[in-house]
C-alpha cells in the first residue's frame, strides 16, 4: 500500500492534511460573513477577493472566489440574490427532471444528469464563474427545457 500511495504522489497530499478542503472550509466562512455584513446587495458581483482579503487569517492562502457557487452567489449579491439564484436553478431542473420521468426520453435524460452533476458539483467548485463552462450548462439547461415541451410560460386559454 506504502509503494501504491507514493508511486502515484498521493502520499504527501493526505499527509499534508488535505489542506484543499481545509481551504474550502475557510472560504466558505467567509462567504457567509460577507454576507452577514451586506445581506441586501451583497458585496458586489466577483468581488469575494476584496472582502476575504479582509477577514482571511494571515497564514492563509488568498483566493479570488468562495469556491462554492451557491455562497458566492449569496457573497456577491446578497441574501435575495442568493435564494433567486438557487430557487432559479431547482425551479428548472426540477421542470426538466419531471418531464424526462414523464416521457422517457434518454437523450434529455442523459442531458439532465449532467446538469444535475455540475449544478451539484457548484457546492465545491465556482464553474459558473468559468465562461465556457457556466455557458455550456445554461445553453443545455434552456435546451432541455425547451425539448421536455415545458409550457409554463404558455397561455391556457391558448391551448
Amino acid at each position: 500500500m506504502v509503494w501504491a500511495s507514493s508511486r502515484f504522489g498521493f502520499h504527501n497530499y493526505f499527509a499534508a492534511g488535505a489542506t484543499s478542503a481545509g481551504a474550502r472550509l475557510d472560504y466558505w466562512r467567509a462567504a457567509v460573513q460577507t454576507t452577514a455584513k451586506n445581506p441586501l446587495a451583497g458585496s458586489g458581483p466577483g468581488t469575494f477577493q476584496r472582502p476575504y482579503e479582509q477577514i482571511k487569517s494571515p497564514d492563509a492562502e488568498m483566493a479570488r472566489l468562495a469556491h462554492n457557487d451557491y455562497l458566492e452567489q449569496f457573497s456577491d449579491s446578497g441574501i435575495p440574490g442568493g435564494i433567486f439564484y438557487g430557487a432559479w436553478i431547482v425551479f428548472a431542473l426540477v421542470t426538466v427532471g419531471k418531464q424526462v420521468w414523464k416521457t422517457g426520453n434518454q437523450i434529455i435524460f442523459a442531458i439532465f444528469i449532467g446538469l444535475l452533476g455540475w449544478f451539484v458539483q457548484g457546492v465545491g467548485e465556482f464553474s459558473l464563474y468559468i465562461p465556457a463552462l457556466a455557458w455550456t450548462a445554461f445553453t443545455l439547461l434552456g435546451c432541455s427545457l425547451a425539448l421536455t415541451g415545458n409550457r409554463f410560460d404558455k397561455d391556457p386559454a391558448a391551448g
